[in-house]
């Protein structure tokens, strides 16, 4: 393999748990090396309620909880913090997160340490829970939820499925592109405003590894395609390779150019496009995400000239205002800091909330489901760490760690 960095590889695991994952089950084989060695590993979890969260791990038979794509903003809750504590004890720890929340645990980090393993994926964006509980609870029609897929392969990797498991032993099932809540998530109508001008895109990237779909195999690797999915990983260090060493004889992988990720995977470079139709979408979600992303999609007459109008309208009054708006209500005075002021500068990694000395900072729901920091200011000591740690005000910083 060569040496200049990065190196780009298309590769998959050999064993039985690529089925349970997105696509090529690399993830999966890096985290037993980790667990081997009495590691831990931190990734995202998914509860019955549709609600995605970030744990560690220490055994493998803990790790199914982690596999698998959750198009849901995961709530990190005290896991910086946690990996700080693992890796002063010399345990070596590995996080798996998007590009953001690794950003922002090398920023409340303050460096790099040889026993973290960091390793992101080519994130187009992320909805947040209140949107996907929704839609959840649409589709179940009370029933109790037992698992849930967004990523199910029974069809083939390139055919997935989202599927529902329930207590009762029904199962709901919907191929990709049929489906509302993907449908929706896959042309940005719901994602976190940050999402829209993500600030930590590029091939080059702090994290060890960065891994994603090879969405253009058959094109530009046909012999090296598997319907059981086929990852592509980008090693930006030594580091990394080691890691892919270590593995080798549980995956198969080839080099490839980083342009034949880039012409099927533009997310790994490019932020998603605000659509439009977003803060209709949240204005009109009470009456249903599916009836609200179908009316966008496959609007009626009725909801053609709603559309229209709205498009307009939106263009000329709604964004202008909204924007001042956000301004002004996030403008604070005196020695209180100032996180952010508009939404879109704010990814929601909570750095901020692990930094404070005083527990000031909590994270609060807004009225579309995104988790924001918001400071109590009788706790408040004016320290400003929160501001040293986060991720959008520390780029050039963290691009030197």
């Amino acid at each position: 393999m060569m040496s200049n960095y990065p190196i780009c590889l298309a590769a998959y695991s050999l064993n039985e748990d690529r089925i349970k994952s997105s696509s090529g089950g690399i993830f999966a084989e890096i985290a037993k090396i980790v667990l081997d060695r009495a590691g831990v590993v931190f990734g995202a979890a998914i509860n019955t309620e549709g609600k995605v969260f970030h744990k560690y791990i220490t055994k493998e038979e803990e790790l199914q909880d982690l596999l698998g794509s959750k198009y849901v903003q995961s709530d990190l809750g005290n896991s910086f913090s946690n990996v700080k504590s693992f890796l002063k004890d010399n345990r070596l720890v590995l996080f798996c997160g998007t590009p953001c929340q690794t950003e922002g645990l090398l920023s409340f980090l303050g460096n790099k340490p040889d026993n973290l393993i960091l390793i992101d994926f080519i994130c187009h964006g992320v909805p947040s829970f209140k949107v996907f509980h929704n839609y959840l609870q649409e589709i179940s029609q009370n029933r109790e939820v037992e698992k849930i897929f967004f990523r199910d392969k029974e069809n083939g990797w390139l055919d997935y499925s989202f599927r529902v498991e329930y207590k009762n032993g029904e199962v709901y099932k919907c191929i990709y592109n049929r489906s509302n809540y993907m449908h929706g998530f896959i042309y940005d109508l719901y994602l976190r405003p940050s999402c829209y001008s993500c600030s930590f895109k590029g091939i080059d990237r702090n994290t060890d590894i960065t891994m994603g779909d090879f969405w253009g195999i058959k094109e530009e690797e046909p012999e090296f395609y598997d319907k059981d999915g086929v990852s592509v990983l980008i090693l930006h260090n030594e580091k990394s390779k080691q890691l892919i060493d270590l593995v080798q004889n549980k995956i198969k992988f080839i080099v490839i150019q980083v342009d034949e990720i880039v012409k099927h995977n533009s997310s790994i470079i490019k932020a998603s496009d605000k659509s439009i139709m977003h803060d209709l979408f949240f204005f009109e979600m009470k009456k249903g995400v599916s009836h609200v992303v179908e009316g966008i999609k496959n609007p009626n007459i009725v909801q053609k000239v709603r559309n229209k109008l709205y498009r307009g309208v939106y263009k000329k009054i709604v964004a202008p205002r909204s924007l001042k708006r956000i301004n002004k209500a996030s403008a604070q005075k005196g020695s209180i800091p100032v996180i952010y002021i508009n939404k879109e500068e704010c990814c929601g990694c909570s750095a901020c909330l692990s930094a404070c000395p005083k527990n000031a900072i909590s994270m609060r729901e807004d009225k579309e489901g995104f988790l924001y920091p918001k400071i109590d200011k009788s706790k408040c000591i004016g320290c400003k760490n929160c501001i040293r740690v986060c991720p959008n005000k520390n780029l050039e910083k963290n691009r030197q760690v």
